[in-house]
């Protein structure tokens, strides 16, 4: 039995220099980046309209690499689909000047900046990114490749714009009345607002028509009819 165990704690013993030498390397093996998207949704869109007065605005994009993040910072490449984009850089965007995962990060997140143009106001632009491969990054999934922006300035009927709004508050929808209760009252999204705000601001716009109106300026909708606000007040 002695001999037995001398012979296991000896072969232990030989053995240990081998497991020491033998290192886990824990940043070994291929990275690979993908874009995070909102399952939810297709495409971002930039909508200018609800930021009254703003000239440029930021979108974010958030870019992922999966398993251990590296221990020194390591930049990754993304580029535009220029098939798909219709948007012109330095005229409808500007992208980062640079894109890396700092130390031991494992995400990063973009601010794509997109510019208020007046060609905005009749079109839709479109901006399509996409990751690419480089020295540190391989590319995974195809639908985790890409990103779309679509942006625009136009001006439509927004939801929160109810038959109940419209009764109770604003009138009747039209494009020209939303763009004045914009102008007049700096607020473009009333999403979740409470009854006490809807009134605020319908008043604003109700009281700028009258003043209008009495200066000899009367507002007219597209048809001629004479721009109300229903709101009591």
């Amino acid at each position: 039995m002695k001999k037995i165990l001398l012979i296991l704690v000896s072969v232990c013993l030989l053995c240990l220099p081998g497991c020491r030498e033998d290192k886990i390397d824990l940043y070994h093996g291929d990275h690979y980046i993908r874009i995070i998207k909102n399952l939810t949704q297709d495409s971002t869109t930039v909508a200018f309209l609800l930021a009254p007065g703003a000239t440029e605005l930021d979108s974010m994009m958030i870019v992922e690499t999966a398993g251990l993040a590296y221990p020194t910072e390591k930049s990754y490449k993304i580029s535009v689909d220029k098939q798909l984009t219709t948007a012109i850089e330095g005229q409808h965007y500007k992208l980062p000047e640079k894109t890396a995962f700092k130390a031991g990060q494992n995400r990063d997140t973009l601010a794509i900046k997109f510019y208020r143009t007046a060609d905005m106001k009749s079109q839709t632009f479109r901006l399509v990114l996409r990751v690419e491969e480089n020295e540190n990054f391989k590319l995974g999934q195809i639908q985790f490749q890409y990103k779309v922006f679509l942006v625009h300035d136009k001006i439509s009927q927004p939801a929160w714009w109810t038959a109940d709004v419209s009764a109770s508050y604003l009138g009747p929808y039209s494009d020209l009345k939303y763009q004045y209760f914009i102008d007049v009252t700096g607020i473009a999204d009333l999403t979740g607002a409470t009854p006490s705000e809807l009134r605020i601001y319908a008043l604003k716009l109700k009281y700028w028509l009258e003043e209008q109106r009495q200066n000899g300026h009367t507002i007219l909708e597209i048809n001629g009819d004479e721009m109300v606000v229903p709101m009591n007040g």
